[in-house]
């Protein structure tokens, strides 16, 4: 036999091979469709191949490496448990009820996840601060002994996922910029969760999760941004959405315009979307007239003591006044809202807005895909939406995607879930 049809036969082998391992794939869910925007590519890939990242612990202490890995994995555990219960129940009902302990577990996740990120990673590693961070960087590193800016940023994800939800910002072990950050976010806004209706998906973008959409600018040569919306998609029909308690329909609009106000005026695009809170069922009860109990809430108020710490403090004295004491299994319920395709398209456009020239996308439905890039085409040309992104080569890749067929493509996407639900939890 000749050296040419040995190869061919080699490479033929190889190729069933290959497909055989895609379909074993695929029944463990581990393949998902995307869009490459560096290799202008559209395909079927691997999740482990796709998402994650590599050598972000290298060169790190080994100990606290592998104390951070294990710490994070079981944080991970509990949010994923927590994250299929939402998944689960919007598929059978309109609501989802969720215990404290894990609702806290679930938003210290969404954070981790967030600061996890690649931009966050490159901030540390390679000191992309503007003057006043790194002045403060470098004040906390002599504080606590760091000698290197990576050091710093694994310490506070160390000591994020060693402390209690709701003492997060009180352990100065954590970078102040980073701590006010997560209680902005995590301690200071509740969570909604908004629904896409029967014909409409929300994509999910590599750098996506954690997005928002609010005001950002510049004060004395230090950026800031604050966020009306963050955005965390776990399912093509399912968005996690982080706001400020100014957005509560019990407090009335004129909290809300107060907030636009303090920001020049600017307003969400969001704000007549619907923002129930979740209901709470609180179990522990206290002896309000034992006031030298150490559980009692204490008010810690001066002149630089923000609204949203004040408002904090507030509500835990008032609940420790009516003979109530937070406990780990008081329980949320979380109404599955529905929102218009208007709104869905909205969200993806956020998406869209902020992704980056390495963007990984991973999307549903072809035919939906090809829509939402019209809409965020339209969406510039119709309102100011900022920079816009040039979408021109994935719109004609889908353009012509739909008018073929693959044969081999189609057979492996029959197997993805309607809904995508396990497929883009595996994503996160």
């Amino acid at each position: 036999m000749s050296n040419i049809k040995q190869q061919q036969k080699k490479g033929q082998r190889k190729k069933r091979e290959f497909k055989k391992q895609k379909k074993e794939d695929m029944k463990k869910g581990e393949l998902i469709q995307t869009y490459d925007r560096e290799k202008d590519q559209l395909g079927i890939s691997l999740i482990k191949s796709t998402y994650g990242y590599w050598d972000m612990y290298k060169d790190l202490n080994n100990k606290d490496v592998m104390h951070v890995e294990e710490k994070l994995s079981k944080l991970e555990g509990s949010a994923s448990k927590t994250i299929k219960d939402i998944l689960k129940a919007s598929q059978e009902q309109n609501q989802v009820v969720l215990l404290r302990k894990y609702l806290e577990d679930l938003r210290k996740f969404l954070f981790i996840m967030n600061y996890r990120n690649d931009h966050r990673w490159f901030q540390f590693t390679e000191d992309k601060f503007d003057n006043l961070t790194w002045l403060k960087v470098k004040d906390f590193m002599r504080r606590h002994n760091l000698k290197r800016t990576e050091e710093v940023w694994l310490q506070n994800i160390r000591e994020i996922l060693d402390t209690s939800h709701r003492e997060v910002k009180d352990n100065e072990k954590i970078f102040t910029i980073d701590r006010d950050d997560y209680k902005q976010r995590m301690i200071d806004c509740f969570l909604i969760i908004w629904q896409a209706g029967e014909n409409d998906e929300f994509i999910v973008t590599s750098n996506g999760f954690g997005i928002f959409e609010g005001v950002s600018g510049t004060v004395f040569g230090a950026p800031y941004g604050f966020a009306y919306h963050s955005f965390y998609v776990i399912s093509p029909k399912l968005v996690l959405v982080i706001c400020p308690s100014a957005f509560r329909k019990e407090f009335g609009t004129g909290r809300l315009e107060g907030l636009y106000k303090i920001f020049g005026g600017q307003r969400s695009l969001f704000e007549n979307v619907p923002h129930p809170a979740a209901i709470p069922k609180y179990v522990g009860h206290v002896n309000t007239s034992r006031r030298e109990s150490n559980n009692e809430p204490k008010l810690n108020v001066n002149n630089e003591t923000d609204p949203f710490e004040l408002q904090s403090q507030l509500f835990s004295a008032a609940l420790y006044s009516r003979g109530i004491e937070m406990q780990w299994n008081d329980t949320f319920t979380f109404s599955f809202v529905k929102i218009d395709s208007a709104t869905v398209h909205l969200v993806n456009a956020i998406l869209l807005n902020e992704v980056k020239p390495d963007l990984v996308l991973t999307f549903l439905s072809h035919p939906y895909l090809y829509k939402t890039i019209a809409k965020y085409i339209k969406y510039h040309k119709d309102r100011n939406f900022g920079v816009p992104q040039d979408f021109t080569d994935l719109k004609k890749k889908l353009r012509t995607e739909l008018n073929r067929t693959h044969e081999d493509d189609l057979h492996l996407r029959k197997n993805i879930p309607a809904d995508g639900t396990f497929i883009y939890l595996e994503c996160l």
